[in-house]
């Protein structure tokens, strides 16, 4: 009895040594768990305000169509001041006209048209074209630029513009005519592409000024075929030799030279023949007859010309 009182006893004092060692154990630290980060605040992107409506009454009308306005000065597409102008010829004494005709044999390098081949009324001469044209059409207004004085025009085409022989410059044609734009571009040409450009500068600028057909001789040598400019200034006739290339000191009188011997004489619209002997050094009076008169079909020449 004593024995089983006695392991009873030791049984439950084990069992109390148990209960509180296991009682007195600190507890485990328990690792908590990381927490989720927030997410970072992203910055919205900033909304673009729509576009408020506007009333109708405010915006813009669009612009009604209207009719275009007649221009009086209207260019044709055609014209590039680089054509010659077409027209026809009027004979003075009788006012009948003229048209250039189909050309044959030597009429080629260019001809005359007279009365009872009596007085010469137009002259017509072969463009770069291969065309014909009276030779009032090739100065056909154009003017580079303006100028204050006849000096600048002069040392321009001095410094400018090379001398070239029409064989030379188009596969050996004999005879070619260009006009005043056409020099100005190509900076070439011979005696009556410099006359024309000279002459249509000057007549742009208000000036009398004429192309002049005729023959020069120069030392040495017969006369040959040449163009040159007059220019009616003052009450006074000069004499401008277009294809000098020296240094112009001063205008020379066209009384002053007597070895050029002119021929016929024209400007944008009027023609004059020379009567009286080629060695004249005057460029006016009875010796020189208004014989002809060229009248272009556009409009915006004959405007020009008026």
């Amino acid at each position: 009895m004593i024995k089983n009182k006695f392991s009873y006893i030791i049984i439950l004092i084990c069992l109390l040594v148990i209960y509180y060692s296991n009682s007195t154990e600190k507890p485990r630290k328990i690792t908590k768990p990381k927490a989720i980060e927030k997410p970072k605040k992203v910055s919205r992107p900033k909304i673009i305000e729509k576009p408020k409506k506007v009333n109708k009454s405010k915006t813009i009308e669009k612009p009604r169509k209207i009719n275009k306005p007649t221009i009086v000065e209207k260019i044709p597409k055609i014209y590039d001041l680089k054509i010659p102008k077409k027209g026809k010829a009027q004979e003075l004494t009788t006012m009948k006209y003229a048209r250039i005709t189909p050309t044959k044999g030597s009429q080629k390098y260019g001809y005359y048209m007279s009365l009872r081949k009596k007085f010469i009324f137009a002259s017509v001469k072969p463009s770069t074209l291969n065309k014909m044209y009276f030779v009032n059409g090739y100065l056909n207004g154009f003017v580079p630029y303006k100028v204050d004085n006849i000096w600048k025009i002069l040392q321009y085409i001095q410094t400018r513009l090379k001398y070239q022989l029409d064989e030379v410059g188009y596969n050996h044609r004999k005879e070619v005519w260009q006009t005043s734009k056409e020099s100005y571009i190509k900076l070439r040409g011979d005696c009556e592409d410099h006359a024309i450009l000279l002459a249509d500068w000057l007549i742009g600028l208000g000036y009398d000024a004429r192309v002049v057909a005729g023959t020069v001789k120069q030392r040495g040598k017969k006369p040959a075929g040449h163009a040159w400019v007059v220019l009616f200034k003052d009450g006074k006739e000069y004499l401008l030799e277009s294809t000098k290339k020296s240094k112009w000191n001063s205008i020379p009188y066209a009384s002053t030279l007597p070895y050029y011997y002119p021929k016929y004489m024209f400007n944008r619209k009027q023609f004059w023949i020379n009567t009286g002997s080629i060695f004249t050094t005057k460029y006016s009076g009875n010796n020189w007859k208004n014989s002809g008169k060229f009248i272009p079909y556009d409009q915006y020449y004959k405007d020009l010309d008026s």
